[in-house]
């Protein structure tokens, strides 16, 4: 294999069902249409779903159970809330211990990436396509990862050391939410220093969001991010009944433009791979993916 695809979701109810290559169901509609899109050349990727909604979800639903005893209104309202809230509230880092739920979706952040290691060799690039809270999620566990990498030097499975980075496909990303906190604001350091010189040129950390996504928000405004995020991205996503509404924040793993968008990209870091044949990059310039932006 020559790229490894992770893909992780963000915020709201997520069902554990897994099909026979043990990909969870939020993320099959997305490999699938990569796959179709990419032709022969998704022999060479390897995907991976990485689920952590188990940590969580267990606790909201006896909650949500325990409420129906209540003489609550809106209950559907306050479904919603529990479920997307409560992920964004849930996860955060309360203490020094390493039994929280911080730790708890990182545990399972971690299996996801060994299980996709299986796969792959230690130097393989790797792409991260991350979903709403997923984008948040994924961008402290490279912070936390890269903290332990002190030196300049590869470590044993750069792979797993996050230091093979090469893609970030954040869409829906609510990251900005999150930063207020903090002042002066760093982002992750993107990419990995473990990559060929081709892959460096190629790399790109890339930001899709919907204009109605109530949840989704351009990420270079934030201080520090347009070091480290080539292109901001608006794309209304889902059918027309959807896009300009805020339940596009859920329609973009279906949606055929999106597809085409990471499809692209991805062709761009396989041809950047060694040994395959690609044109020069221009290292730290937005990429155009050979997608028009729609707002339409």
């Amino acid at each position: 294999m020559k790229l490894a695809v992770a893909i992780i979701h963000g915020i709201g109810n997520q069902q554990d069902a897994q099909d026979s290559e043990g990909q969870h169901r939020f993320a099959q509609h997305l490999i699938n249409g990569l796959r179709r899109r990419l032709g022969p050349e998704a022999s060479q990727i390897a995907f991976q779903s990485l689920y952590w909604a188990s940590v969580l979800d267990r606790r909201e639903l006896a909650y949500l159970e325990d409420l129906e005893r209540e003489p609550v209104r809106w209950r559907w309202a306050r479904r919603l809330v529990t479920l997307f809230l409560g992920d964004a509230s849930g996860y955060r880092k309360v203490s020094q211990a390493y039994d929280t739920t911080y730790e708890q979706v990182h545990q399972c952040v971690r299996n996801g990436l060994n299980a996709l290691r299986a796969q792959v060799g230690p130097d393989t690039p790797l792409v991260v396509l991350a979903h709403s809270l997923g984008g948040h999620i994924i961008s402290n566990y490279i912070w936390d990862q890269q903290k332990l990498n002190l030196t300049p030097s590869c470590p044993k499975d750069p792979f797993l050391a996050m230091e093979t980075l090469a893609g970030l496909v954040t869409f829906g990303c609510n990251i900005p939410l999150f930063t207020f906190a903090y002042d002066p604001v760093q982002p992750i350091r993107f990419p990995g220093h473990c990559l060929e010189e081709s892959l460096v040129a190629a790399a790109r950390w890339l930001n899709v969001y919907a204009p109605a996504d109530l949840l989704g928000y351009p990420l270079r405004p934030v201080q520090g991010y347009d070091a480290v995020i080539q292109e901001d991205r608006p794309m209304a996503v889902g059918p027309w009944y959807k896009r300009h509404t805020p339940l596009s924040h859920l329609e973009y793993w279906e949606d055929r433009r999106f597809q085409d968008y990471i499809a692209h990209h991805l062709r761009e870091l396989l041809r950047a791979c060694p040994g395959a044949p690609r044109q020069a990059a221009q290292p730290g310039r937005p990429s155009t993916l050979g997608v028009q932006s729609s707002t339409a």
